[in-house]
Formats: C-alpha cells, structure tokens, sequence
C-alpha cells in the first residue's frame, strides 16, 4: 500500500519510504524550505499498512487537521497535516474504509468511514529510555538549545530502533516507549544492542551543540534504560490515541524507573533473561525490589559494562 504527502498549494508531492525524516536540514528525506520547519521537524514511518507521525519536539509543531500533534498518531486517508506553514494532505492509495448507505431528505447518499484499527493482544519487548537530569539541564541550557538537543536524541532514537526493527510507540519529553513483535531470544539480543547504542551515541555524537555541551560544560546526556516482555493490547485506544498498553507496559517504566535506585544504566527483569542462558552472561543480579503497583518484589538485573 503506497502513500503520498500532497502539498495542497500544488508544489510538489512525495512518496513516502518506510522511514521518512520531514526537516529543513539536509539530512531529511521530505526537505522542506518554509522557515517554521525545523531541521528534524517530524518522521513519519510505516509499520504494516499504517503510518505513523511524530513530531520531533519541532519549535513549531506539527498539526493534523489543524491539531497539534502530541504523541505518536497513526495518519488516515485525507489527513491534513502542517509543518510551519507547509501544508500537505495525506494520500493513501488503498484506503482501509467501509461504505454505508444513507437516506437523508429522500436522497441516497453514500458515507465513508474510516474502519478503526482493532485491538489485538501479543507478546513484546519493550525498552523504555529516559535521560537522567534532564529538568537539571533544562535549567542549564536557553530554550533553543534544548529544543536542538531533544531533537538530535529523537532522531537518534528514530535511526538505533529502525535499525533494530522495533517500532516506536511514543516519545514523551525526555523519554522514549518502543517495543518488537515477539519475545524470541534474536529479538531480546536485537534489543539489548539497541539498548548499548542508545548510551553509546552520546559519546559518538559530533553536532556542535552536543561537542559544546561537553567541551564547555562537561554535560553529557545519560540515558537509562529499562527493558522487559509480556503480553500487551496495542490498537486505538480512543480518538487520536494509538499505543500499547498493559501491566507489562507499565513495569517496564518502572524498571527504568529502578536504574536510579540501583544507580545502573541499563535493567532487565528476570521475565526477560528468562529461558536465554547465554545472554543472562551479560547481566548480573541486583536482587529484588519493590516496585509500585505490584505486590511482590521484583528482581532486575544490571548489564554489563
């Protein structure tokens, strides 16, 4: 199913990739020249017959049918979207819609409606990443300079799980939600490489805002990271509202959550190393703790430097 963004001025149209970057920098795969588009501006990416939006904290914003966008959202068929003052519609060749028949005023009239995109529970991994004293930096930093330096690690974290096949569900400010289908041992290695890369592209990072950051400030960004598995429900969740949800959602921010307490930079559960003898060799034990809103003790394990 291919899809297509429209500009409704009529200036030009472009197909779009699996992954696709909307900026003004040169590095984008949608470059647009309008002065309210940032350089890394938003992406949009396919997963299945769908594509997802999402704004990579741009100064501007993005906007769908004149919404600001702020979390991930999937796009429909004649969606409206903006970036600055660049408009362009949404145009997916082959519609998930359904047909009904009206008869308004003795007139038979025909209305489209958009199929909803159903509820399904599976098993995934799930990685949650947050970047420690990120409201200490933020007091540290003028408002561009944060906003460039957001942008950056979204992008950062677009590219690391693209290329380890996951999909991500959501960014919230600081943070970012993402999961692979199945909890096979390939994709629990897929995502503890991820979960490396992410730490490891801070000290890789050549932007001038983040060599300025460190050379000037000694400030490097640290993010914790937290992974797990279990069964999830991903599907609409509410107007607008596309996410996964579930207990083992929630334990997996709470794992994170854990790398301050245990003051480790990336944790695992047990449920994770569980059957994978030959990569609990990358962990070691950090014992049990308690974690809000589960009335056993949970055991986290650290990975290895």
């Amino acid at each position: 199913m291919g899809a297509f963004l429209r500009s409704l001025a009529g200036e030009n149209t472009f197909e779009l990739d699996d992954f696709n970057l909307v900026g003004r920098g040169e590095e984008a795969t949608i470059r647009l020249g309008d002065a309210g588009v940032s350089r890394q501006h938003a992406t949009i990416r396919r997963e299945g017959v769908h594509y997802w939006l999402v704004d990579l904290g741009s100064a501007n914003g993005s906007y769908v049918n004149d919404v600001a966008l702020t979390t991930a959202r999937v796009l429909r068929d004649g969606d409206r979207l903006q970036f600055g003052s660049a408009i362009y519609l949404f145009d997916q060749s082959e519609s998930t819609i359904s047909n009904h028949d009206t008869t308004m005023v003795g007139m038979k009239t025909q209305v489209l409606r958009r199929a909803p995109v159903p509820v399904k529970t599976a098993q995934a991994t799930l990685l949650v990443g947050d970047l420690k004293g990120f409201t200490q930096l933020g007091a540290q930093l003028s408002a561009e300079q944060l906003a460039d330096v957001l942008r950056e690690w979204y992008a950062d974290c677009n590219a690391i799980m693209k290329r380890s096949g996951a999909m991500i569900d959501k960014f919230i400010g600081d943070c970012v939600f993402a999961y692979w289908p199945g909890i096979e041992l390939d994709i629990r290695s897929r995502a503890v490489e991820a979960a490396r890369q992410l730490r490891q592209t801070e000290l890789d990072a050549s932007s001038p805002t983040r060599k300025m950051l460190r050379e000037t400030r000694n400030i490097v960004l640290d993010c914790r990271i937290g992974l797990h598995l279990g069964e999830v429900a991903f599907g609409a969740m509410g107007k607008g509202i596309n996410t996964a949800l579930g207990d083992a959602v929630n334990l997996a921010f709470r794992i994170e959550g854990l790398t301050r307490q245990t003051n480790k930079a990336v944790l695992v559960s047990a449920a994770f190393l569980n059957g994978w003898e030959a990569g609990a060799t990358q962990f070691e034990s950090c014992g049990p703790h308690e974690v809000k809103g589960h009335p056993d003790k949970v055991e986290v394990f650290s990975l290895k430097d």
